[in-house]
């Protein structure tokens, strides 16, 4: 076998150990072993390795079954560190995460509202992400790498950002841009799909194979896990769940084409709706300038009745959005997340209402919805996943391919 064959092979069976590990959080070698069909002798070489590089701790010993007690291996938290970053229109979230994804320190940067340039976010996510570390007491050396994540169009292994909706940017290398002003290993994501890996790895999919991600924000994206593989398409643009169109007719959304989901369930839609409830006097706000969607909600709840309309209606859309994804991809979980899920019941009740009137029972296969509560750097974490992911799969990387 060429030497580069067993390179390839040992980064494969490396990725396999973690993954089996970080799944079942303590096990032994033995059942690494029956777990992965790894020969022992390849499990316990790897293992040692991976305890050598501070990855893997042993900790105290298993069941017996009559013999030896066995050591059980799990990962070192302290391991590796990764920062992840998340891109909004309104604000830069930075945390700094260990290799279990648990956050350990985090900033907020605000953006002002408008069209910035490339190279000015570029400098302001620098700036953050500096920020952020210095606040923490963590110096670069101790940092495995740095994921960007945002709402738009993104081809991850090149950096490239096909389409930014926020900014109307296009074919934009904002990773390579980061890159080079903090001189650290770089990664971009679509912030959905990053989303769904964190959930994946460390939440909600842990363990699902098929499961889909529906992020509520100022437009609706969604990730997609099929066979445990994260799903792009053909040209990595899949999961536009937003712009599948529910109503020809209906309100204009911002890709251009009328009655998407986004333009209806998205909180940009929300608070265009409630800016329209202040035309037509429906509604009185604080300050009609500057109206939030935290104030939608609380006034939805206590004098709106126009306003509770507005969410019933965009959750009445959702459900039908989603049963369209169940009849399709037939999925074991549904996990909602994003800021629009503060809505709550506002949201939700005509949602779950409306799911059964456009799905059979034969054809629903059981899927469980999950809506989750939010955290404002619950996107942030994602991007720094990508990066632990990335730590994991890096000796394949380092292969260099048989010509």
């Amino acid at each position: 076998m060429a030497v580069a064959d067993k390179k390839l092979m040992r980064a494969i069976n490396r990725f396999k150990i973690l993954h089996t590990i970080r799944a079942h959080k303590l096990i032994s070698r033995v059942d690494i072993t029956k777990s992965t069909g790894l020969s022992q002798a390849t499990v316990t070489g790897i293992t040692a390795s991976l305890i050598d590089e501070g990855l893997l701790l042993e900790k105290k010993p298993g069941e017996s079954d009559g013999g030896r007690p066995p050591i059980l291996l799990a990962l070192n938290p302290d391991g590796a560190y990764a920062v992840g970053v998340y891109l909004s229109i309104s604000q830069i979230n930075v945390v700094i995460i260990n290799l279990e994804a648990t956050i350990l320190a985090s900033y907020e940067m605000p953006l002002r509202k408008q069209n910035y340039a490339p190279e000015a976010i570029a400098d302001k996510i620098v700036q953050a992400v500096q920020e952020c570390m210095w606040q923490a007491n963590f110096s670069r050396n101790e940092i495995s790498g740095i994921g960007i994540g945002l709402p738009g169009l993104v081809a991850p292994h090149t950096g490239l950002i096909r389409f930014l909706p926020n900014y109307q940017w296009e074919k934009v290398n904002l990773r390579d841009m980061v890159q080079k002003k903090i001189d650290h290993p770089t990664y971009i994501e679509n912030s959905a799909n990053s989303l769904t890996l964190a959930e994946q790895w460390f939440g909600e999919g842990r363990g699902i194979d098929n499961f889909i991600v529906v992020t509520l924000e100022y437009g609706v994206g969604m990730g997609i896990i099929i066979n445990g593989q994260l799903y792009r398409g053909h040209k990595g643009t899949a999961g536009e769940f937003g712009h599948t169109t529910v109503d020809p007719d209906g309100p204009l959304c911002r890709c251009g084409k009328k009655g998407c989901i986004e333009a209806i369930v998205g909180n940009n839609a929300i608070l265009r709706e409630a800016e329209a409830a202040v035309q037509k006097d429906e509604w009185k706000p604080n300050n009609p300038d500057d109206i939030t969607l935290e104030e939608v909600i609380l006034a939805a709840r206590q004098e709106a009745p126009y306003l509770r309309n507005i969410f019933s209606q965009a959750g009445r859309v959702l459900g039908i959005g989603l049963s369209n994804l169940i009849r399709i991809f037939n999925p074991a979980k549904i996990i909602i997340s994003g800021r629009g899920v503060k809505a709550g019941d506002l949201l939700f009740d005509s949602m779950y209402k409306t799911i059964p009137q456009h799905i059979s029972s034969r054809t629903n296969g059981d899927t469980e919805i999950v809506i989750k509560s939010w955290n404002q750097n619950a996107y942030a974490r994602g991007s720094g996943t990508v990066v632990l992911q990335e730590i994991y799969k890096s000796p394949a990387n380092q292969v260099v391919p048989i010509i």
